[in-house]
């Protein structure tokens, strides 16, 4: 019998009542820290052409799309929100699965929630808390590298996460489940060409994964039929992305009862750039504290890289990395990042804004890193992560501080709490929507999501003048 039966067995009878408290609080932590990177993201790169397309295209009015200002169509709302949440990279992730989670799950159930009305806020937290399960359980079962196959889990498997909670919110049958996730297999796309190429598509298919799982799951709806055998068949997820290298027992392994995948993912501090990077980030600074040193007094940087995936995600190519020209470029380069935290003692919001691009004395620490691959720790398989950030600055007296940090704020194993996440969202606001004056009222929502009259109308409450980019009346 295919996986997918058990996942999906699992999607349709899970309830809020039978979830762990731990489970409950880190999915309410999961739907605050979205919005955060959907508020921030509202003014992201490629958002105000996005947003003028589909918003042009009209449409009956369901769910609010943020950058919109207004009521789009579900599968729309669920799209613009879901690139917004990427656009600064902000998002939680899977660090041992290379996955984003919740940016796929959040913008989708939300949507759809808005759409139909009458959703309790136990249900949306029961959707969520199954949709992200289903992401971390498909991305951890591949044995081999998205350096290898180019695959990429944080939009694939987003597809049949978000069709599985949008199919449940929207009370489909077991059967009819099973076609939208049939039918999300069939239109599952994602790769990792669009990080060579520095390109907006590494944002833009994260929503086009939250729209794809809403859209499959309305098409079953309407008697449209897909695949079974979706994960496990002979063309199915992980023969055809995978080239069959995967293990069973994680898929399946105490599903819904002792064994919570999505309790795993970090949550980011507010550092928009690929979390590879931010271990690096916090020892680089580290390591200039300690050695007080000015930018044009360091020597070197030295920056261990003891994975494979990492390396070839932020230290490839050469010619992008070590001199970004594009924000992408910039998000997902090791060098940059570390160069700009030697030479201003941290990353934030601004580092990734037009002057913090140009910095020039991070362009001018840029020669001076250097990225030492071992992979002697690696062994088999993919590794392990998080990859400590270890790193060695050297002044040019010939002093020389090592610093090594492991588990940046946001693992599970250095949580966040929802103070926290509540810090990073009025930072995320103030960025995303200045002058906004909400940010208290949707916290406050967030928190008691349960006892909500409307919890669907969580991303309506981000709706303000200062939110819209869209110029299309």
């Amino acid at each position: 019998m295919d996986a997918i039966e058990d996942l999906l067995e699992f999607g349709l009878t899970a309830s809020f009542e039978t979830l762990p408290e731990p489970v409950i609080e880190r999915t309410r932590l999961a739907i605050l820290d979205t919005l955060a990177a959907m508020a921030a993201g509202v003014r992201g790169e490629g958002m105000t052409g996005l947003t003028e397309l589909y918003a042009g295209w009209g449409g009956t009015p369901e769910a609010t799309a943020i950058s919109a200002g207004r009521k789009l169509p579900m599968g729309h709302a669920a799209l613009l929100n879901g690139v917004a949440a990427r656009a600064w990279d902000l998002d939680d992730v899977h660090e041992q699965n290379t996955c984003h989670i919740n940016a796929n799950i959040v913008p989708a159930v939300l949507a759809v929630a808005e759409a139909k009305g009458g959703v309790s806020g136990q249900e949306i937290i029961t959707a969520v808390t199954v949709g992200a399960e289903m992401v971390c359980r498909l991305s951890s079962a591949p044995r081999i590298s998205f350096s290898e196959t180019g695959s990429s889990m944080s939009y694939q498997c987003g597809f049949y996460g978000a069709a599985l909670a949008a199919a449940r919110l929207l009370g489909l049958s077991k059967d009819q489940t099973r076609h939208a996730l049939g039918i999300a297999h069939a239109r599952v796309a994602g790769n990792q060409q669009g990080y060579l190429a520095g390109a907006m598509t590494v944002r833009l298919m994260q929503g086009v994964a939250a729209e794809g799982g809403v859209l499959s799951a309305l098409m079953a709806a309407h008697g449209l039929t897909g695949s079974a055998e979706i994960l496990e068949g002979r063309f199915g997820y992980y023969p055809v992305y995978h080239r069959g290298k995967y293990d069973r027992s994680a898929l399946v392994e105490g599903l819904g009862r002792d064994r919570w995948l999505m309790l795993e993912p970090s949550i980011k501090p507010p550092y928009p750039c690929c979390k590879y990077t931010h271990g690096p980030i916090e020892a680089t600074v580290e390591a200039v504290r300690s050695l007080d040193v000015a930018p044009e007094d360091i020597e070197s940087i030295k920056v261990q890289v003891t994975n494979r995936e990492v390396h070839d995600l932020v230290c490839l190519s050469r010619e992008r990395k070590w001199n970004p020209q594009s924000l992408t470029d910039a998000q997902f380069s090791l060098p940059f990042t570390v160069a700009y935290a030697a030479a201003n003692r941290g990353v934030g919001l601004d580092t990734f804004q037009p002057a913090g691009l140009a910095d020039a004395k991070a362009r001018a620490l840029l020669p001076r890193v250097e990225a030492v691959l071992d992979l002697a720790a690696q062994g088999e398989g993919r590794g392990v992560f998080p990859m400590p950030g270890v790193v060695t600055v050297k002044d040019r007296a010939g002093r020389t501080v090592q610093r090594t940090v492991e588990f940046v704020k946001g693992h599970p194993k250095n949580p966040m709490s929802y103070d926290d996440v509540a810090e990073k969202f009025r930072l995320c606001a103030a960025l995303g929507m200045p002058g906004w004056n909400g940010a208290e009222l949707l916290i406050d929502s967030v928190c008691t999501i349960e006892t909500l009259d409307d919890p669907g109308s969580l991303v309506r409450l981000c709706q303000s003048g200062q939110g819209s980019v869209c110029a299309v009346a």
